[in-house]
């Protein structure tokens, strides 16, 4: 049984249809999770509701109990994750960013535009051929720079809008640079590349590499240029 039509669009509205665990917008891509489950004796009610995207609803549904492996998610620490996103929610200004966010909001825009410049590392990734051919892994500091300063807590926008669009960034370059780890091999001292050898050895394999790499690199870009626009739009940059 689902949440009451009440339950559902109360939640929806109070998170902004952005998942409470990674903040990424979902639009109708978006999951009510039972925080305790049904079968826990948990109750279709708003407190024990927290929407979340597709990817941390199966992580949360994935984990094993009687198998433990990791740490799963509390129920308290659950609820802190909603609660807190609620209140971002709700303090975001909206279509113009809430003037007391907006310095912070700035200097957040300011060091995502430094790292990664449109002419520099981001043409690169939009525009770079990954079938089999050696790049200079190197092009790619400035993505690690980003990947590893967006896990710091105080890394992100008051902004729910701009939150949104930064995890979505953050995401999709974390599964870009899982693509480049494990299937990208030196060639010399500088250089990898997709072995173009698995073009005729392992043609399949080859195929779903560079369509994956491809289409995650068309997304990154994607997201970034949104990122970028309503940055500029909403801060005054």
């Amino acid at each position: 049984m689902s949440f009451p039509k009440d339950v559902a669009e109360r939640a929806l509205v109070d998170s902004g249809r952005h998942c409470c665990l990674c903040h990424k917008f979902c639009g109708s891509k978006i999951v009510l999770h039972h925080i305790i489950q049904k079968e826990d004796g948990g109750e279709d009610t708003y407190e024990n509701c927290i929407p979340l995207c597709f990817d941390c609803h199966a992580e949360i549904k994935a984990y094993n109990h009687k198998y433990p492996n990791g740490m799963a998610y509390s129920e308290s620490e659950l609820k802190k994750h909603r609660d807190n996103w609620y209140l971002k929610v709700k303090a975001s200004g909206g279509i113009v960013a809430n003037e007391d966010h907006l310095e912070l909001d700035q200097k957040v825009f300011l060091e995502i535009q430094r790292i990664l410049k449109s002419d520099e590392v981001m043409e690169f990734i939009r525009d770079n051929n990954f079938a089999g051919f050696a790049f200079r892994y190197s092009r790619l500091e400035p993505i690690n720079e980003f990947y590893h300063l967006c896990q710091k807590p105080e890394f992100e926008f008051l902004d729910v809008d701009l939150e949104g669009l930064r995890s979505k960034l953050y995401k999709l370059i974390e599964n870009f640079r899982k693509e480049i780890a494990f299937n990208t091999f030196p060639v010399n001292s500088e250089m990898v590349s997709v072995p173009p050898e698995w073009a005729f050895e392992q043609p399949e394999r080859f195929n779903k590499v560079v369509d994956t790499i491809h289409e995650l690199t068309g997304q990154i870009w994607d997201t970034y240029s949104d990122l970028i626009k309503l940055g500029r739009r909403k801060l005054g940059i």
